[in-house]
C-alpha cells in the first residue's frame, strides 16, 4: 500500500471521531509502516490485549524500559533484552494483541483508550496533534509509547499525512 493508498483509507474514518485525524492517521501509519505490517487486517496502533476479551493474537515486537527485568504473563515473554543508552532497555517480546472485526472497531478502540483517565491532561489537545503528541508522553498520566524518538517521528509522520490531504 502506498503513503497515498493508506491515508485514503484511513484519513476518512479517523474524520468521524474526536481525535484529530491527522495524529490518528499518522499513528496508524507509524504502527504498520504504512499499511505493511498491521497485526491481523485492522489493528493498527499495536494495541495489545489489556482487559480485551475479544479475539488476540501472539506476535514479536519491540518495547522499551528503564529497568533489564520486566516480566510478561504467559504466553507472553522477553526474547531478548539490550541496553539501548539513557538507562532505558530495547526489548524483544512475544506479546498478545486484540483482534477487529473491521477499521471502525479498531479506531473506535484506540479513540477510547485515549479518553482514559490517565490521558485527561492530553484530552483538551487532541485537535493538534503536536500537542497530543506532547502531552501523552510528557510523563503526566499515562505514557503512550514508549519508544524514546516516539514525538519527534510522529511530527514528522503529522506533515507527511498533511502534505497527502492537501493534494
Amino acid at each position: 500500500m502506498t503513503v497515498k493508498d493508506f491515508v485514503a483509507w484511513i484519513y476518512p474514518e479517523a474524520c468521524k471521531g474526536d481525535i484529530s485525524p491527522v495524529f490518528v492517521t499518522a499513528q496508524a501509519a507509524l504502527e504498520t509502516g504504512w499499511g505493511k505490517s498491521a497485526i491481523g487486517q485492522y489493528n493498527l496502533f499495536g494495541i495489545t490485549k489489556g482487559s480485551w476479551t475479544g479475539p488476540t493474537e501472539l506476535v514479536t515486537t519491540t518495547e522499551y524500559f528503564n529497568r533489564p527485568d520486566v516480566m510478561f504473563k504467559a504466553p507472553e515473554c522477553v526474547l531478548s533484552v539490550t541496553p539501548a543508552g539513557n538507562g532505558r532497555y530495547k526489548y524483544s517480546v512475544k506479546r498478545l494483541f486484540r483482534k477487529y472485526n473491521n477499521l471502525a472497531e479498531c479506531l473506535s478502540d484506540h479513540m477510547a483508550i485515549l479518553k482514559k483517565p490517565g490521558y485527561a491532561d492530553a484530552w483538551p489537545f487532541r485537535y493538534d496533534p503536536d500537542k497530543f503528541v506532547e502531552k501523552i508522553q510528557d510523563c503526566v498520566g499515562n505514557k503512550y509509547a514508549t519508544s524514546p524518538d516516539y514525538v519527534s517521528t510522529m511530527k514528522k509522520l503529522f506533515r507527511m499525512v498533511e502534505k497527502e490531504i492537501r493534494k
